[in-house]
């Protein structure tokens, strides 16, 4: 009884929360980056890079399942795909990753 009461509330969470039981990101997710990261991912000259790993547009870039800009650039509209630079959303992971500071011994 118990394992049918299990397996009914994981089909609810995954019929609910489909992008949390597969690790993909969703249209709010792409809204996210899109609004708090656009001065570093509009297609142009080089603009510089999020400094702040606490800001808003790194933790848009970290509240994506596995920091997976690919999934978020599926999800660009041919109009957002011609002003935002896919180049600039991937890196978006890379500048924006909690790094772990090694103290010297």
């Amino acid at each position: 009884m118990l394992l049918e009461k299990v397996a009914a509330l994981l089909l609810v969470v995954v019929v609910m929360y489909p992008h949390l039981a597969m690790g993909t990101c969703t249209e709010k997710h792409k809204e996210a980056i899109l609004e708090q990261c656009k001065e570093f991912i509009r297609h142009g000259p080089p603009h510089p890079f999020p400094r702040e790993l606490h800001g808003a547009c790194c933790k848009a870039a970290r509240d994506v399942p596995q920091m997976n800009m690919h999934c978020v650039i599926k999800l660009l509209t041919p109009r957002e795909e011609k002003e935002y630079s896919e180049d600039k959303v991937v890196q978006l992971k890379h500048f924006c990753q909690m790094r772990r500071h090694h103290g010297r011994n």
